[in-house]
């Protein structure tokens, strides 16, 4: 519409030219007395025309001119663009290839990772596997070991009870304390194993920790006497007594303590002393010290004493003995209680350990003894009287123990050597209690348990007590044996006092005795 009334405007300017200068020359042929004005005005008509004219042709010109500006700016500006384009494209593409860079990177890390992850998770199945290995050879070594020292044990507590010269006595009694040495060494590998697969689980029960600290004391005393020191226990006035707790691992703590300040000690005394701490979140703080008179320990290897089989000279094994797992085996044990282990020392003055605990406090003061070994021996006539025991082992060895001890303590009895042999034998008004051992030929101690419950519950008939008498001593072992159907559980080595205690408390009176 604007170029179209350019348009218009540039042909009406021609044209009212021409017609000023048409009307110009007729003025002019023409003449008269107005020929002056009339030219006048023709030329004046004719020179606004051209006035007009020049400058719409000037308006043209500067139009034309800033359009040819403006075409060469918008070609500045669409070549800006173009290559403002071909950078981004540019940049677009070099983007383009870190981000492809970057993902066949990360794709190297992520087969890397998994790499790296599907030899973790080997490395900790290879481990798991060792680890495995580890515990099952230990726990056979634990059974193979336990069978023979049963006998060992066994038969020198037999022969310490019969009559013997005084080199007699003397032999036996090293024989029993040498068997019981390898007790010691095979149960400390055993927690030490547990302690690493953090499978130890601690009871919590009432106990009377003084009633805890006068049997240590009992236990240990003998040996102090045969060096010639003092052993002696101290109490804080006003001691809280029965707390909750696992009361078998802190008499086991305690009698680490005492016993290395017994051992290490050769001269003077080993005091023991019980005290009371603060009280919070319903737990009472309590500290019972050891403190010997011993050779002591340098200060630079007191850190190092609490590593497995290590002590803090290498000549300290040679004159004393020992693995150095007690001081390992405490020091974790009282860790996972919540509680700790320090020491001090100055060679050749002594040493002092202390066991920080913080226990819940008892409601009661009344508790079951910590510890129990009250052994009343029926008449032997009674025994007698009873029906016999079923002895069902494939050791002669221990067939040889266990029938003395049964011999001794006045009971009847009949032995079968392997399950099946006992099965056979089994009748549910024979015996009064049948002594098992659980690793067997032919039929192992599980299954003849199975066998006699079933015979027993197809007869209509009472359950007779069926004791486990394995060298399967490890956590779990007394489970089995119970949901197998039998109705308690001891493991070897065991001494005659702890076989008599089991046998009065399965055959009371009410069982079935043998008819006059």
């Amino acid at each position: 519409m604007v170029l179209l009334k350019k348009i218009l405007l540039n042909y009406g300017l021609y044209a009212l030219l021409a017609i000023s200068f048409t009307r110009l020359l007729l003025n002019i042929i023409e003449g008269g007395t107005h020929l002056d004005t009339a030219i006048i005005l023709a030329i004046t008509s004719i020179a606004l025309t051209v006035a007009v004219i020049y400058v719409q042709n000037a308006t043209n010109k500067a139009d034309i001119a800033h359009a040819v500006n403006l075409t060469h700016v918008a070609k500045d500006l669409a070549q800006s663009n173009v290559n403002i384009a071909e950078e981004l494209k540019f940049r677009t593409d070099a983007k383009q290839q870190v981000a492809d860079r970057g993902r066949e990177s990360a794709e190297d890390a992520t087969q890397f990772a998994e790499k790296g992850r599907a030899s973790a998770e080997d490395a900790t199945l290879i481990a798991e596997k060792a680890n495995k290995a580890k515990s099952d050879f230990l726990a056979n070594m634990s059974h193979e070991i336990r069978t023979p020292m049963n006998a060992i044990i066994g038969l020198a507590n037999i022969l310490l009870n019969t009559k013997l010269d005084d080199k007699q006595k003397q032999c036996v009694s090293v024989l029993q304390t040498s068997a019981d040495g390898l007790m010691v060494l095979i149960n400390d590998l055993l927690d030490i194993d547990k302690i690493e697969a953090e499978v130890i689980e601690l009871e919590d029960e009432p106990f009377n920790m003084t009633s805890l600290l006068e049997r240590v004391i009992s236990v240990m005393s003998v040996r102090a006497q045969e060096k010639g020191i003092g052993l002696n226990v101290h109490y804080e006035a006003g001691l809280y007594k029965t707390f909750m707790g696992d009361s078998g691992r802190i008499r086991q703590i305690l009698l680490n303590l005492v016993g290395n300040a017994v051992k290490f000690t050769d001269e003077g005394t080993v005091s023991v002393f019980f005290a009371n701490g603060g009280k919070g979140n319903g737990k009472k703080a309590l500290t019972i010290s050891v403190t010997d008179t011993g050779i002591g320990i340098p200060e630079n290897k007191i850190v190092d004493i609490f590593g497995k089989f290590i002590q803090a000279d290498s000549s300290i094994t040679r004159r004393y003995g020992g693995t150095g797992l007690g001081l390992a085996i405490s020091k974790s044990l009282a860790e996972q209680m919540g509680g700790s282990i320090t020491v001090t020392s100055e060679v050749g003055v002594g040493s002092t350990f202390v066991l920080h605990l913080s226990l819940p406090v008892a409601k009661s003061e009344t508790s079951k003894p910590v510890y129990q070994e009250h052994i009343i021996y029926l008449d032997k006539h009674e025994n007698a009287m009873q029906l016999p025991i079923l002895l069902v082992e494939d050791y002669d060895p221990n067939i040889l123990v266990a029938t003395t001890m049964l011999k001794n303590f006045g009971y009847r009895y009949e032995v079968a050597r392997n399950g099946q042999e006992a099965v056979d034998k089994f009748s549910p008004d024979k015996y009064s209690l049948v002594l098992l051992d659980v690793e067997m030929p032919i039929m192992d101690g599980f299954e003849t348990t199975r066998h006699i419950r079933k015979f027993e519950q197809a007869k209509g008939s009472s359950r007779v007590p069926v004791i486990a008498m394995t060298a399967h001593a490890l956590k779990g072992d007394r489970d089995k044996c119970m949901a197998a159907g039998m109705n308690d559980y001891i493991p070897k080595p065991f001494n005659p006092h702890q076989l008599q205690a089991m046998l009065i408390k399965h055959i009371v009176k009410g069982t079935p005795k043998l008819a006059a």
